[in-house]
């Protein structure tokens, strides 16, 4: 796959729709992906219990990102007058959920599990305009592996990004060179999918 370039013609479209936001989430990923097409962004790390509680998939990841907005917007230092966003991702295959990694041996490990083999993201996000209820959406998007290596898998695993990215691997980084092609929105799996922000947001104003 080849190197995603920033800014894009996506994050280009969000900046000139949403110049300025608020993001609740301490992922350093969503917030330098909304900064490149120009966006400024205000963070607000939510402090929830991020337990995996649904039925299903989905579920899961909804109530995570539901969880965290409403922690914001119970937070003293909630303003009505600017949007705001929160998100959640999770990595599904063969049934299984995976998060964050807790060791470089976990990461591994859920590397080996992804090689050559079709994944699903599953990012979640809570969104609330000015004026408006908030709303808790869902993306997916498929991501192909390409067949790895014991030796791809542990010089990948030493730069470091595995750690608290989902799946082990952060797309806009080096990740990029472990994937074989993503049937769907890139920004879904990095984190924060941009697409369908830009079409809720449209629909509403």
């Amino acid at each position: 796959m080849d190197r995603i370039a920033e800014p894009d013609a996506l994050q280009r479209e969000f900046s000139s729709l949403v110049p300025d936001i608020i993001l609740a989430s301490s992922s350093p990923n969503r917030k330098k992906l909304l900064e490149a097409g120009g966006t400024h962004v205000s963070v607000y790390v939510p402090e929830i219990d991020e337990e995996r509680i649904g039925a299903t998939p989905d579920d899961i990841v909804m109530s995570i990102a539901r969880r965290k907005i409403e922690a914001y917007l119970a937070s003293p230092a909630f303003d009505g007058s600017r949007l705001v966003v929160a998100a959640d991702t999770l990595v599904l295959i063969g049934g299984q959920l995976l998060g964050k990694p807790g060791g470089d041996g976990e990461a591994a490990a859920m590397l080996s599990m992804l090689s050559g083999r079709t994944q699903t993201v599953l990012s979640a996000i809570g969104i609330k305009l000015p004026g408006r209820p908030y709303d808790v959406l869902i993306d997916r998007a498929d991501v192909i592996f390409r067949q790895l290596s014991a030796s791809d898998i542990a010089a990948y695993v030493a730069t470091g990004e595995c750690r608290g990215a989902a799946g082990a691997y952060r797309l806009q980084k080096t990740g990029y060179t472990l994937v074989e092609r993503i049937d769907g929105d890139w920004t879904t799996v990095v984190g924060l999918p941009l697409r369908l922000m830009i079409d809720y947001i449209r629909k509403a104003i």
